[in-house]
């Protein structure tokens, strides 16, 4: 039986080099554990002791970003819909990151906060910061499902040892990689693995051309109706919808803001972020390129390769490379999965010892803090697992985990832009927009719920709000002031 996601017939290929796999997982841990030693201290293992550089800040924020879907799922998606199907990435998510330069990433490395939850007590009141709490843990371990379970079906693929234990294999790699590493080895692995991804991008792009009779060949062959950036039939609000999930979604979140805090200052993270920003766009433009140039090359992906879905680019990938050079592909998807799973498991294990620990205890100090920060890690990774164990998909995955995060978006937006609002206003945005996202979307399948879910945690902010405004003190009844 095929791993979910991948082709069967990579099987035979990749199965020369699942011992390979193991050694490059390994060699990435024991990097991950020297780039991490000496922590002593959850601002250590959490935000790598507030010493990311500039360039740091933006290849780790682009290799967190740049995911197992961003090849896997876009290239699919173009393949089948053309353009339309690169608008989520890697336009919104590289405009997510630069409204995080513009808006975002100065100003809360400024505050010196270590999560976003951490961020919106000062604003509001502790109870807005547990139930943001809540909403970044659940999204970051949606994301690290995701993580997984493409990880998961690549050890399958390669082993034939079935979805199921390849889960379990894959949640212990990832759980030992991020618990030892922490973010400051996420972030020099990231290093490693983006440069190893873009080298990979690169040499099945250049061997796509080849085989397309060039440049020139290739661009002629693309039909005029795969660069429109629309699909027909399409409702206006499943449009923005599209555009604003990834917008928003990367805005508010914990993963990507986790690198701009971990800078060495303020300035230095909005550099970074731009940074980020940038790499993305430009690396996210190759897999578009597969998405459009490889499904004219009908002798490797046969004649239909838009109904192919997430088997499409390993299939293009085993028709262009040799078998030996399938190491290089197999590479370049493990080197974005792992950069993008640690990243939502340490988003998950900040929340829990920022926003629950410490509040729990507040004399505890470092090691303890430590202590619990890991513990969380290893809780976060085994709510991954039964995720990806009963995930549909790759992509619904990452979409979920978005629509999660979203939902702190209005207190969020509302306290960077300066207004005054309650605790309560907050917390009625963000219960608000969780229950119906679970009514609207999850539920009842509504074309653009996300609009509507945005409209109704504003309406709510708002009244809530204007209900607890300061009101005037009344004013002492006639005569008072003689009397």
């Amino acid at each position: 039986m095929a791993a979910r996601g991948l082709p069967a017939s990579c099987g035979g290929t990749f199965a020369i080099t699942l011992t390979l796999i193991l050694a490059y997982v390994a060699a990435q841990i024991a990097l991950a554990v020297w780039a991490n030693r000496g922590a002593t201290s959850d601002a250590d293992y959490l935000l790598a002791g507030r010493r990311l550089g500039s360039v740091a800040v933006g290849m780790s924020l682009f290799a967190t970003w740049f995911a197992s879907e961003t090849l896997l799922a876009t290239s699919s998606e173009v393949a089948a819909n053309g353009l339309a199907g690169a608008r989520a990435e890697p336009f919104a998510y590289a405009a997510g990151i630069l409204c995080i330069a513009l808006f975002v990433a100065a100003r809360l490395r400024r505050g010196g906060f270590f999560t976003i939850a951490d961020f919106l007590r000062t604003r509001y009141d502790p109870r807005t910061e547990v139930l943001s709490a809540v909403v970044i843990a659940l999204a970051a371990v949606t994301w690290s499902g995701a993580q997984l379970y493409a990880f998961a079906a690549l050890i399958d693929t390669a082993s034939g040892l079935g979805f199921g234990p390849s889960l379990v294999a894959a949640a212990l790699l990832v759980t030992v990689y991020t618990m030892l590493g922490g973010l400051a080895g996420d972030v020099v692995t990231d290093m490693v693995q983006g440069a190893m991804l873009v080298a990979a991008m690169l040499l099945i792009f250049w061997l796509m051309l080849e085989a397309s009779g060039g440049p020139l060949a290739a661009w002629q062959a693309i039909p005029p109706e795969a660069l429109r950036l629309t699909v027909p039939g399409e409702h206006w609000s499943e449009r923005l919808e599209l555009w604003l999930i990834p917008v928003v979604g990367t805005l508010v979140s914990q993963e990507a803001l986790a690198r701009t805090l971990a800078a060495r200052s303020p300035e230095v993270a909005r550099r970074g972020a731009f940074l980020g920003a940038g790499v993305y766009l430009a690396a996210g433009l190759i897999p578009v390129s597969f998405g459009l140039v490889g499904p004219q090359l009908v002798h490797l992906v046969g004649p239909d390769a838009a109904a192919m879905g997430e088997a499409f680019l390993p299939t293009l990938a085993q028709g262009l490379l040799p078998p030996w050079l399938t190491i290089v592909f197999t590479g370049a998807l493990i080197s974005a999965i792992l950069s993008s799973v640690n990243s939502a498991l340490m988003a998950a294990s900040a929340v829990a010892t920022e926003s629950g620990y410490r509040r729990w205890r507040p004399a505890a100090e470092g090691p303890e803090l430590l202590r619990a920060a890991r513990g969380a890690t290893v809780l976060a990774s085994l709510v991954a697992a039964l995720l990806a164990a009963g995930g549909e998909s790759l992509r619904s995955l990452v979409l979920d985990a978005e629509a999660i995060s979203a939902v702190l978006a209005v207190p969020l937006v509302a306290a960077l832009v300066g207004i005054r609002a309650s605790g309560r206003a907050a917390s009625a945005a963000i219960c608000v927009q969780l229950a119906a996202t679970v009514v609207l979307d999850r539920w009842l399948g509504v074309p653009g719920a996300f609009l509507w879910v945005v409209s109704a945690g504003l309406a709510s902010f708002a009244l809530v709000g204007w209900l607890d405004r300061p009101r005037p003190a009344p004013a002492p009844p006639l005569g008072a002031e003689e009397a």
